[in-house]
């Protein structure tokens, strides 16, 4: 079971008479990032709130928003000391620097800290029980999307390996003609040099079957079909993959590159192109895999 990092989930939930929603969201991240905005109340709760998504996720940058809905129960209250101070200082300004603006209410509003919050306590356990289930709904609903988002994923990276597959058939087929064009080439070479000349047959048979020795790519073929076979195997896991994946895409890439390299031939070097176009969609794909 393939799953994406990328997804969404949301719920809401009661503590009292108090109400909450909860949103969760995912991206792509090379490893786990839980980033947490909810009210002070919660605070106290943040690594339990983190050790219950890492139960679910274990790749993604994460950002969940807890906020409430409805009134809010606990006071404000005004520091009156400090936003004399403040307004002290703000009347000192204006007369060192003569401006003549009015200093107003509008100003000691940017001084956040005049205004404390001071809440009912709260019993930590039982914000705990009320938080959970809603938590766990919009993890449940967060999964199901990167699980269909994964099911697109598997899909698309599925279709590509059997293109390179075929690729792979494609110059397994080319890779005999090769050394027989080597020796066309070979005897075009000679004439072209000496002339109509005899040649020795049996040198000429000593230089193809060094060439073909040099360019025999049956290792990085086989090497290559064996990559293929694991990356599909990997997308009937249940296990989170997405590094595994990024890693295999580096190990078929050497092995095609290698392939390009050996086999010194046109056709050959334009299926070697068509496979790295694919292997480059695969890897932008599995990228996005938990």
């Amino acid at each position: 079971m393939i799953r994406s990092m990328t997804g969404y989930g949301m719920s809401e939930f009661s503590i009292g008479e108090n109400k909450f929603s909860l949103e969760i969201k995912s991206v792509n991240h090379r490893f786990i990032e839980i980033n947490n905005k909810s009210p002070d109340r919660f605070s106290l709760l943040e690594n339990k709130i983190r050790d219950t998504v890492k139960q679910s996720c274990s790749r993604g940058c994460l950002y969940i928003f807890i906020a409430f809905v409805g009134e809010i129960t606990g006071t404000l209250k005004a520091n009156i000391p400090l936003a004399r101070h403040y307004l002290n200082v703000l009347y000192e300004l204006q007369k060192g620097l003569g401006l003549k603006q009015e200093v107003d209410m509008s100003m000691l509003f940017k001084f956040k800290d005049i205004f404390t919050s001071v809440e009912a306590r709260h019993d930590l356990e039982g914000d705990w029980a009320g938080l959970k289930p809603g938590l766990e709904i919009a993890i449940n609903s967060l999964l199901k999307m990167r699980k269909e988002e994964g099911d697109v994923l598997a899909n698309d990276i599925a279709s590509r390996l059997a293109c390179m597959e075929d690729i792979a058939s494609k110059i397994e087929a080319l890779a005999p003609v090769v050394a027989e064009r080597y020796k066309e080439k070979l005897r075009q070479r000679i004439a072209g040099a000496f002339g109509n000349i005899n040649v020795d047959e049996a040198r000429l048979l000593t230089e193809i079957a060094i060439f073909a020795e040099r360019i025999d790519i049956t290792e990085e073929l086989v090497r290559l079909r064996g990559h293929v076979m694991r990356f599909k195997d990997m997308l009937k896991s249940d296990e989170p993959v997405g590094r595994k994946m990024d890693f295999l895409c580096q190990e078929i890439l050497r092995e095609i590159n290698t392939v390009g390299s050996k086999a010194n031939d046109f056709e050959v070097a334009n299926l070697v192109v068509l496979a790295k176009a694919e292997l480059e969609k695969i890897r932008e794909q599995a990228q996005n895999i938990e």
